[in-house]
């Protein structure tokens, strides 16, 4: 957060205004480049209290077309992930969040049976 220019890896999250909050926002603590845009911080809390889907939906494109235009970030790839299952590993529902159950695999997952 201190050099002109950096490299990080930020995973997808859940919903479009937990990533732009967390690192799009002005006033977000992670947003790296330090990017400000009055209209994109506008919409961006008009979302959140929106109740009309499509409308929620049309403000959330013009925030990623902000983002893409004027934002402070170069996206080099996006990484591709590929999930599997077996019948010899147990566990409940999976969080949709991050990988391998959002990363607690090791805690809620066990060797089942077969």
């Amino acid at each position: 957060m201190k050099k002109p220019f950096c490299e990080s890896y930020w995973e997808g999250r859940v919903t479009a205004d937990w990533m732009y909050s967390s690192a799009y926002a002005a006033d977000a603590v992670w947003n790296e480049s330090h990017w400000k845009n009055a209209r994109f911080n506008e919409l961006l809390v008009a979302a959140r209290s929106e109740l009309d889907d499509a409308k929620r939906a049309e403000m959330y494109s013009e925030m990623q077309a902000i983002c893409s235009d004027d934002g402070g970030s170069v996206i080099p790839i996006f990484a591709n992930y590929v999930s599997a299952v077996s019948r010899k590993i147990g566990h409940n529902k999976i969080a949709s969040n991050w990988d391998l159950d959002g990363f607690r695999c090791t805690e809620r997952w066990w060797f089942a049976d077969v």
